[in-house]
């Protein structure tokens, strides 16, 4: 495996005060540590700024354009990658689509999972109502098997850090599968009532930290790591000295 090393850091501008590192670029590929509060790609009727229109402006001196691989939700940071080219899009969305491609977040959750390392599989749709996945039982037509493992890195009084490789790559899918055995996400709003009354943080406390894939046309193996950010960094130490 090749970890991607830069001897000087680079930046695409996302907006007058928000900006997000480079984490590799070549002929095919740019990956970027998404910030959190950007959309990756743009939705429509909506001026929020996105991460895909600012690499299309970046590749332009490139005559290139950005091509959707995956999404990570909108207030989770980390690890996003792009294509440059429709053969390299195509050939990295065959690897996600089978699974092949290594996904690794981490998230600061309540309580402390038990047991502490496991394979969670849940069946989610997509409902109108507040446009969000919900469980569903395994016999439901409109289910989509959902499958991640997680793994307790760190124990705190009432939170715990952990790791979590994700599988299966639904919308929402680790908040949701989280909350659904009791562990809801530190900070998420939208899938756990109660993180209304977090303030030190304000989003969900999850991060795509790591991505390694086979590059499609070097079929080398990559893998990229994403510097976990500020407001996540101090969500920790607090919570590791409560």
């Amino acid at each position: 495996m090749r970890i991607a090393m830069k001897k000087k850091k680079r930046y695409v501008i996302l907006n007058a005060r928000v900006r997000a590192e480079i984490l590799y670029e070549d002929n095919q590929l740019v990956a970027v540590n998404k910030p959190a509060g950007i959309l990756t790609v743009p939705i429509q009727g909506m001026k929020s700024a996105n991460l895909q229109d600012a690499l299309d402006i970046y590749l332009q001196p490139q005559k290139k354009r950005a091509q959707t691989v995956h999404r990570i939700d909108r207030y989770t940071s980390g690890v996003v990658l792009f294509a440059k080219s429709s053969r390299a899009r195509s050939r990295l969305i065959e690897q996600f689509r089978n699974h092949e491609p290594a996904r690794i977040y981490l998230a600061l959750v309540r309580g402390t999972p038990d047991p502490p390392e496991a394979e969670l599989v849940h069946y989610m749709k997509r409902i109108k109502d507040g446009f969000r996945n919900v469980i569903v039982p395994e016999d439901d037509p409109d289910g989509t098997k959902a499958r991640m493992l997680y793994r307790v890195i760190e124990r705190f009084r009432d939170t715990s850090l952990v790791e979590v490789a994700l599988d299966t790559g639904l919308k929402n899918q680790i908040r949701v599968q989280l909350a659904e055995i009791g562990h809801p996400t530190v900070g998420d709003r939208h899938y756990a009532s109660d993180e209304q009354e977090e303030k030190l943080i304000n989003r969900q406390a999850l991060h795509a930290s790591r991505l390694e894939f086979i590059h499609p046309s070097t079929r080398e193996i990559i893998g990229l790591e994403a510097e976990t950010p500020k407001d996540f960094k101090r969500l920790i130490v607090y919570y590791r000295n409560k």
